[in-house]
Order: structure tokens, then C-alpha cells, then sequence
């Protein structure tokens, strides 16, 4: 439950158009990326690790005796 200043709050964001502009963009993106296939998905998390400045912690193998599809 949200209190009486956080009402006061979110009302005051809904009002600011450029708070409505800004999820109006989001929303926009996150639909146009919904179409995408598993390559494009694949080539977008590759660059987003290329931007990481540090390399991925390296993690132990995890048999796995049932695996349901």
C-alpha cells in the first residue's frame, strides 16, 4: 500500500509531460523489441558485454540429472 506522500508523489510525476514523454519512448522501445528473434537477442547481449569493463566471475558447472523442456 502506498502512502499518503507517495500518492503525492506519483501524482505530481503523471503530471510533468516530460515524465509522460519519457515512459511514452519506453514503452514505444520495449514493443519494438518484443519482435526480435534469438540472433538479434544473442548480438545485443554480446555488445552489452563488450561495454563491461570487467570480464564475467567464472562459475562452477551445475549437473543438471533432469532437464524438462
Amino acid at each position: 500500500m502506498l502512502t499518503e506522500d507517495e500518492k503525492q508523489e506519483l501524482k505530481e510525476l503523471a503530471v510533468s509531460a516530460a515524465v509522460r514523454d519519457e515512459f511514452r519512448l519506453l514503452r514505444k522501445n520495449s514493443l519494438a523489441f518484443q519482435c526480435a528473434d534469438v540472433d538479434q537477442f544473442i548480438r545485443f547481449l554480446t555488445a552489452m558485454a563488450r561495454l563491461s569493463p570487467t570480464t564475467a566471475a567464472s562459475r562452477a558447472f551445475v549437473p543438471y540429472a533432469q532437464v524438462k523442456i
